[in-house]
């Protein structure tokens, strides 16, 4: 029996947290009985085409978030749902342009709509304000919800039910560590041995806070001057963020690294990883962080459901000097039980990938009989 085909509707694939846990489960999930298909709204390269295709995935690339043309998205949408019968669940992490995508799902028969939440705010600019008047729509054609977290839900759902989905990773590839690979790629970044490692993963937009982190480093600095900060990532706010690491006289000590494929490497490298973002739903990064056995220090804005082991301490955004004496004060030993623990609580993706799982199975059964 083939499997049943789930579409995945995103922005598009690159290496952000949301797309990240939408892969995991989809190596995780067993393809022989669902597959997933997916449905950007840019038409270009992406991080991850290359592995969907692989594990037999099919893309389809809109343009409208290029070209803003909204009566040719809305036929596009149309004709995709008339042509590809065969999606009887379509499953929306995009909230902003859910009201369309779901109402063109509903008018062309496909009767499973979810919506998923995976943050807890919106950017702090005009597209964030208009993202969240379009998102307040997201919800009116859904059928059923999942979350990263209750406050997620909230935000998006309201008084609507939905169902709490942790963020889970690969926590067996997290906990491998090798001493040995961990000096070599700390000499390949230039880190002298001995000298502290300090870590950040995220795109460099206003959301994840960059240039508080970067004071935050500053401060870091005045207690530790062996201190370096690795940051990987890309963003269009990635120039302006070189040009305040400069500024404040710590730009020879900060790593710019990019995206990476092998990002389990570069935790194992880490002493210690920091996450000051303004806001977050359930952050990918936290608990690959965590998974990888790292002390965390994170933004108080941050859902405390998060941290699931120990060595997590939440701090004041408007502090830096907080964070320092933080860091300073703290032993920076690894986790041993942070797998345990990363288990225990939910956060491995075999957990949420065979809830998914059995989420569309028993959906697609109800709606097929």
């Amino acid at each position: 029996m083939a499997p049943i085909r789930v579409l995945q509707i995103m922005p598009a694939m690159d290496a952000g947290g949301m797309e990240t846990f939408v892969m995991n489960v989809y190596r995780a999930i067993d393809r022989e009985r669902v597959q997933f298909d997916f449905l950007y709204h840019y038409d270009k390269p992406c991080f991850y085409d290359y592995e969907i295709q692989a594990l037999g995935g099919r893309i389809t690339k809109l343009t409208v978030r290029q070209d803003n043309n909204l009566p040719r998205y809305l036929h596009q949408l149309d004709q995709l749902f008339a042509r590809h019968t065969e999606y009887r669940i379509v499953h929306g992490h995009y909230s902003g342009f859910g009201m369309f995508y779901n109402a063109a799902a509903r008018r062309r028969g496909v009767p499973v709509r979810v919506g998923h939440s995976h943050n807890t705010a919106y950017e702090p600019n005009l597209i964030g304000r208009l993202d969240k008047v379009m998102s307040a729509r997201f919800n009116r054609d859904l059928t059923d919800r999942f979350a990263c977290s209750r406050k997620a839900g909230e935000m998006l759902f309201g008084a609507s039910p939905f169902t709490v989905l942790p963020n889970g990773v690969d926590t067996d590839a997290f906990a491998r560590h090798d001493p040995e690979a961990r000096a070599r790629l700390r000499e390949h970044l230039g880190v002298a041995p001995g000298e502290l490692l300090l870590g950040h993963v995220g795109r460099f937009s206003a959301q994840k806070n960059h240039a508080g982190l970067l004071r935050i480093f500053a401060a870091v600095r005045r207690r530790r001057p062996d201190a370096r900060l690795l940051l990987l990532g890309t963003g269009p706010l990635e120039q302006e963020t070189r040009a305040l690491a400069d500024r404040l006289g710590v730009a020879d000590r900060v790593i710019f690294a990019g995206v990476r494929t092998n990002v389990q490497a570069f935790y194992h490298a880490m002493d210690a990883f920091l996450l000051p973002s303004l806001f977050e739903g359930l952050p990918v990064v936290l608990v690959e962080a965590q998974a990888a056995g790292l002390p965390c220090f994170v933004s108080d804005t941050i859902d405390r459901g998060a941290a699931f082991a120990s060595g997590v301490e939440f701090l004041p955004l408007e502090d830096p000097e907080a964070w320092a004496d933080a860091l300073a004060g703290a032993s920076l030993a690894r986790n041993p039980l942070a797998q345990t623990q990363a288990l225990a609580a939910g956060f491995d993706v075999r957990t949420s990938a065979e809830i998914l799982q059995a989420f569309y199975l028993r959906r697609y059964a109800e709606v097929t009989r």
